[in-house]
């Protein structure tokens, strides 16, 4: 009798959120966004005759890309994160999303999840993918709950302007965030040039490298006007991918065994499609087993 199965597209969503804040989305006009103005490509050159081209308006992120972008700067795995214990640029015990192990709620952040502090710790345990996107969402929403008491502006800056913001405040912390002073006052004014330039001349940007220079290049164009400006996406071999309104693929593993709890021999046909999804072509991979 042949057993088949798919890859099982499930909702997930995070059971532990300590602050609870909405990213609300700006007026759309807020979003108008002159890439060619700002340093990304220009406008194309037409044929002999036609008409004037509209500057480019750069792509904003999704809230699932935010997460993305902010977690891509976390974890080579990105939204996956990584499930076993490892030691950070900074020495610190580190799992999931760049969750610090040292930090003083640790102990508690993990046992509302499910997990033993000192098992994790020790690495005789592994979060599971639920554990992981529930300490990451909360530690994000943090981070939105941090800019928003300093950043007055918030909701009209474009969502790309938001996730930088929101990733230096993941990465900083409150008191790191609100050092920023002449950053925040920049920004504050809609000053974009003097916030860039304040966080290129901070000690932070030596600190984090790449995460700087990218952070820095939205913060003056304000949207994604090259495809190199986009969150990365998740690298292959995992478990698990996440693709936009926070739907998650993951492979059945739940069916039956045989003798000495050996997974029962599969083959499987994959099938590649692209999808246009809101807004983005998405690559997914149609898996049928039998």
């Amino acid at each position: 009798m042949q057993k088949r199965r798919s890859l099982l597209a499930a909702l997930l969503f995070g059971a532990t959120v300590l602050v609870p804040v909405a990213l609300t989305p700006s007026p759309a006009l807020a979003y108008v966004v002159d890439c060619s103005a700002t340093g990304g490509p220009g406008p194309r050159p037409g044929l002999p005759g036609d008409e004037p081209e509209e500057p480019q308006q750069g792509q904003q992120m999704t809230p699932e890309e935010m997460r993305a972008f902010v977690a891509s700067h976390e974890s080579p795995n990105g939204l996956a994160g990584n499930p076993h214990v490892y030691v950070d640029t900074k020495g610190h015990p580190t799992v999931g999303v760049g969750f610090n192990l040292d930090r003083p709620d640790a102990r508690e952040l993990l046992t509302k999840i499910g997990a033993s502090y000192d098992a994790v710790r020790a690495g005789t345990q592994n979060l599971t993918p639920h554990q992981i996107a529930t300490l990451f969402e909360a530690d994000f929403v943090a981070a939105a709950a941090t800019v928003q008491r300093y950043i007055y502006n918030f909701d009209s800056l474009t969502p790309s302007r938001q996730a930088v913001l929101i990733d230096m405040a993941f990465n900083l912390g409150p008191a790191g965030f609100r050092g920023f002073r002449n950053m925040i006052n920049a920004v504050n004014v809609g000053n974009w040039e003097a916030a860039a330039r304040a966080m290129s001349q901070s000690l932070w940007a030596t600190q984090v490298g790449n995460r700087a220079v990218q952070d820095i290049k939205l913060m003056r164009q304000g949207a994604m006007c090259q495809p190199g400006d986009a969150p990365a996406a998740p690298p292959p071999g995992g478990n698990h991918v996440n693709y936009p309104g926070n739907v998650w693929a993951m492979p059945d593993t739940s069916g039956a065994t045989v003798g000495g709890g050996s997974p029962t021999p599969i083959s499987c046909r994959i099938n590649h499609i692209e999808v246009y999804y809101e807004g983005h072509w998405i690559d997914i991979a149609v898996v049928n087993c039998y």
